[in-house]
C-alpha cells in the first residue's frame, strides 16, 4: 500500500496485539504503535495517525473517551475502529454516537478483520486524496477553475467509460445511454454497470444526499465498497442489505444515499431489482405501454437494521428500463410547479413509435425546454433497451 499510513492500536495487554500487527503487515501497513490505556494519549499528541484501533478492553474505554477524542481538532475526522464484544443494540449505538466509525465485533475471522482493515485504509486514502484536491482550491484562488475541474474530472473517473458500455451493448444485445449532469462543480450522484456471466449484467445507480465536496466524498466511498470482491452482485436485496451495513459506520450523521441496484438477465428477459428509498424504475413495453415498478426499503445509511426485498418485472427484446435520480421530477419548472413524477411518465410516453433508436437525448431536449437549465440537484438518468439478443460469450 503507497503512503504506509501510521496505525495506533490501544490494548490493554501491548505484548497480546501480534494477530493485529500480523493482519496490518499483511496489508502492508508499516509504522504500528501499541500502547496501552497510559500511553494512548502521548502516541496521539505525537502526531495524527492514518487510523486508530481501539481494544474495548482497554481501561477507561467508553463513550466518554471516544467523545473526548473527537473534540482534539487533529481527530475529529479519524477512523476509529473498535474491537470487542457487544452484547446490545443500546451500546452499539451509543459508541457509534460518540464517535466511533465501526464496530469490529467478535468473534471475527482473520479474513473478515483483514477485509474490513483493508476497506477503511482505502476510504482513509480516498478521502485524503480528494481532500487534498480541495485544499490546493483553497489556497490557490487563481487557478481555482483547473483544480476544480480536475476535481470533477476524477468523480466522473468513476463513471463507466465509453469501452465499458460499448462492451455491455454488444456482449447482451442492449444500447445503454446514460446521462450525468451536477447541480454544482461535484455531486452526490453515482451510477455503474458490470458483467456478471454470459446472461446477465448488474446496474445501480446510487443519490447522496446533498452536493458539493461532502457528497463528492461519499461517490468515492461507495465506489471503493462496490470494487469488493466479495459483494453479492447477484442478488441485489442483498447488496444492498450489505452496502447499507457498511455505510451505516462510515457516512456522517445525517448523511444517507437512496440507490437502486438491478440485475438484467437477458436469457430470461427478466429484471430483478432492489430499492433503498430510490424512484420507481419505469420499463417502457415494446407496444409502448409503460409499467411502473415498486419501490420500498430506507436509504442507505440510515439504520443498521435495514432490509430490502427483490422485486421482478418482465424485461424481453424490444422493452427499455429508465432509471433517474429524484432530480428529474422534483425540478420546478418556469412556473414553479414541480415536474412531479407524473411529468416524467408523460415525458417517456410523450416519445411515441417514432422516437429515435436512442431516444435519451430527444427525452432530456424535451425535459429541458420546460425546465430551467439551473439545476438545484444532481440529476442522472439512465436509458437501457433491449435490442436484440446477446452475442456468443464476452468480449
Amino acid at each position: 500500500m503507497s503512503g504506509s499510513p501510521l496505525v495506533v492500536i490501544g490494548h490493554p495487554r501491548p505484548h497480546a496485539a501480534g494477530p493485529l500487527r500480523d493482519v496490518l503487515d499483511r496489508l502492508g501497513v508499516r509504522g504500528v504503535t501499541v500502547v496501552d490505556g497510559d500511553g494512548l494519549a502521548g502516541a496521539l499528541a505525537a502526531g495524527t495517525p492514518q487510523m486508530l484501533l481501539l481494544h474495548a478492553g482497554l481501561p477507561g474505554f467508553g463513550p466518554e473517551l471516544l467523545a473526548g477524542l473527537r473534540t482534539e481538532a487533529h481527530l475529529r475526522d479519524l477512523p476509529i475502529l473498535v474491537l470487542g464484544r457487544f452484547p446490545g443494540g443500546r451500546e452499539r449505538a451509543e459508541l457509534l454516537r460518540a464517535g466511533a466509525t465501526d464496530l469490529l465485533a467478535r468473534p471475527l475471522t482473520l479474513a473478515e478483520l483483514s477485509a474490513r482493515l483493508s476497506l477503511h485504509l482505502e476510504n482513509r486514502r480516498l478521502d485524503r486524496s480528494l481532500q487534498e484536491v480541495i485544499r490546493s482550491l483553497r489556497n490557490h484562488h487563481s487557478d481555482a477553475v483547473q483544480r476544480m475541474a480536475l476535481a470533477r474530472d476524477m468523480q466522473l473517473d468513476l463513471l463507466p467509460d465509453a469501452r465499458l458500455c460499448r462492451s455491455l451493448e454488444r456482449r447482451y444485445g442492449i444500447a445503454l445511454d446514460s446521462h450525468f449532469e451536477s447541480s454544482s462543480e461535484l455531486g452526490g450522484d453515482l451510477w455503474g454497470a458490470r458483467p456478471i456471466d454470459d446472461r446477465s449484467f448488474a446496474l445501480f445507480l446510487c443519490d447522496f444526499t446533498g452536493h458539493g465536496v461532502a457528497a463528492a466524498l461519499n461517490t468515492f466511498r461507495l465506489h471503493a465498497l462496490l470494487a469488493r470482491s466479495d459483494l453479492p452482485a447477484d442478488d441485489p436485496a442483498e447488496a444492498l442489505r450489505v452496502l447499507n451495513g457498511l455505510l451505516v459506520g462510515l457516512l456522517p450523521e445525517t448523511q444517507f444515499a437512496a440507490m437502486i441496484y438491478a440485475v438484467v438477465d437477458v436469457a430470461a428477459d427478466r429484471l430483478v431489482y432492489a430499492t433503498a428509498g430510490a424512484p420507481k424504475p419505469l420499463v417502457r413495453r415494446p407496444d409502448g405501454e409503460l409499467e411502473i415498478g415498486s419501490s420500498c426499503g430506507l436509504p442507505l445509511g440510515v439504520a443498521a437494521e435495514a432490509r430490502y426485498r427483490n422485486q421482478r418485472l418482465d424485461f424481453p427484446p424490444g422493452s427499455a428500463l429508465i432509471l433517474f435520480s429524484d432530480a428529474l421530477y422534483e425540478a420546478r419548472g418556469w412556473d414553479g410547479q414541480m415536474f412531479g413524477y407524473g411529468g416524467v411518465t408523460d415525458l417517456v410516453r410523450g416519445l411515441g413509435d417514432g422516437a429515435p433508436e436512442r431516444p435519451l437525448g430527444c427525452l432530456l431536449d424535451r425535459y429541458f425546454a420546460a425546465m430551467p437549465r439551473l439545476l438545484a440537484d444532481d440529476l442522472t438518468v439512465l436509458w437501457i433497451s433491449r435490442t436484440g439478443r446477446p452475442a456468443s460469450g464476452p468480449d
